[in-house]
């Protein structure tokens, strides 16, 4: 009798120390993923400290989400606390995300039946050889100006045909991630490449163009990618050099480029101020460009920036081409000189 009684106590202890350690490791898994998502967050507010340290902005939306289902989740198993420290921290994530859903960062509308223009971004990817998706998209979304950023010699030669549609071009072709071209349907003003930040920087393209009788500025841009101090320094330097060019301009101006930076990063923030432009993306979502086909990871880092005099009416991300990163189409019109 004894026997069999200590080997039911055994037996229920066993479960029930079995089911507190259930409960007790997903909730403390929970409370531990939560942690460091906040831990993550506040590291993003100290991007302009360190390199390193912008590179947590970026994920603005996955801590959002990530955190307001934790708090979710730790609601319901009655975990007030964490739940309310997860919940605050979802907040001030959705907080800096709200701006890209509401408002309009375009300048007043023109008049109606002013003309509109098209722009294509696509940062094509030098390692991708499947150019036909490109022309594909080219064919079927017909932009009247195409921006292509990691363009290389092997490319441009697939591409000549485009010479028919797009008579107007600048273009620095590369075998590296930083070749740039410029194709257009209408005249080219004047063009030229230049180096943003210093002699050896990735070029740039910076062209003035002539459509319908009102002129405006484009610069294609594509800075180095911030995965080392000096990079991200360069690349800072970069977008400084950037902003005093957009302040010289006389023209309304666009600005398309991979800028190597999401919209949450202070730099992104200290260039609008630096510059004055705005950023087509205001009202119309996150529109995500990279990295394509890991959507967990998506954040916006192919911009579409504008001047006043320049009003952009629809901006949309493109179809997957067979880069890693998705293209940006720009619906815009030029209510300036």
């Amino acid at each position: 009798m004894g026997a069999k009684r200590l080997d039911y106590d055994l037996s229920e202890f066993m479960h029930q120390s079995t089911s507190i350690k259930q409960r007790v490791s997903f909730t403390g898994l929970l409370t531990a993923a939560g942690i460091l998502a906040c831990l993550a967050t506040l590291v993003g507010f100290a991007g302009s400290f360190w390199w390193g340290f912008e590179l947590a902005t970026h994920f603005r939306v996955q801590y959002a989400l990530a955190l307001s289902g934790f708090a979710l989740i730790l609601l319901a198993l009655r975990q007030w606390r964490w739940s309310a420290l997860f919940g605050a921290f979802a907040l001030s994530n959705l907080a800096l995300i709200a701006p890209a859903f509401w408002g309009d960062d375009s300048v007043t509308p023109t008049a109606e039946g002013q003309p509109s223009l098209r722009a294509l971004l696509a940062n094509v990817n030098a390692d991708n050889r499947d150019f036909e998706r490109l022309q594909r998209l080219i064919t079927a979304s017909d932009p009247d100006l195409i921006v292509l950023l990691e363009a290389t010699p092997w490319l441009l030669d697939r591409l000549r045909d485009l010479g028919q549609r797009y008579p107007h071009r600048a273009a620095e072709p590369r075998d590296d991630l930083f070749g740039i071209a410029l194709f257009s349907r209408h005249p080219l003003v004047q063009s030229q490449i230049i180096r943003l930040g210093d002699a050896v920087g990735p070029p740039a393209i910076v062209a003035t163009i002539t459509a319908d009788a009102r002129s405006f500025a484009l610069i294609g841009v594509h800075p180095w990618p911030p995965v080392s101090a000096d990079l991200a320094e360069g690349r800072n330097q970069q977008l400084r050099a950037l902003a005093a060019r957009v302040r010289q301009s006389q023209v309304p101006l666009l600005v398309l480029g991979d800028l190597n930076l999401s919209p949450w990063s202070p730099w992104f923030t200290r260039l609008l101020a630096d510059s004055g432009l705005r950023d087509s993306r205001r009202g119309r979502g996150i529109q995500p460009s990279w990295p394509a086909g890991w959507w967990p990871l998506w954040i916006p880092i192919d911009h579409a920036l504008f001047s006043a005099g320049i009003h952009v009416r629809h901006r949309e991300i493109g179809p997957a081409i067979g880069s890693d990163h998705y293209p940006v189409i720009v619906d815009f019109q030029v209510s300036g000189p």
